[in-house]
């Protein structure tokens, strides 16, 4: 499924109980909304199974005021939908301060640098650890 606009692109997917969000250029309260109400269309066929969640934001440039505010929302209500683990790709330390900032506003305990990964595949291989780990 894939969400854009003149100044950014958001796609998301599902690896089995994973959600990726793959996300480009510079996200706007817009994307996010359309983001949010995607992933929770996704998330329905889990039926309250735990799943996780990665965020592919290497080419993200930056959110919105607007767009943070929803993103911190939207991580309040994953953790709720029982999202048990995340990871994430981000490639500027703006976009890295600004995630955790969104972390800090949600309320979640994360440090988000522990989080962190440089591919697709290292943040793949923690998260379906993390899974194995925390539904066994």
């Amino acid at each position: 499924m894939e969400f854009k606009n003149k100044y950014g692109r958001v796609v998301l997917e599902r690896d089995h109980s994973i959600i990726i969000g793959h996300f480009h250029g510079n996200i706007n309260a817009n994307l996010v909304y359309q983001f949010s109400n995607s992933i929770f269309e996704h998330i329905k066929p889990f039926a309250g199974r735990p799943w996780a969640y990665i965020s592919n934001s290497y080419t993200a440039c930056a959110a919105t005021p607007e767009a943070e505010e929803q993103f911190t929302h939207l991580a309040k209500q994953m953790m709720q939908s029982n999202c048990i683990a995340s990871a994430y790709i981000l490639g500027s330390s703006l976009v890295v301060n600004q995630m955790q900032r969104i972390m800090n506003n949600a309320g979640l305990m994360i440090d988000i640098k522990s989080r962190l990964f440089t591919d697709l595949y290292q943040a793949k291989e923690h998260i379906n650890e993390q899974l194995k780990l925390l539904t066994c």
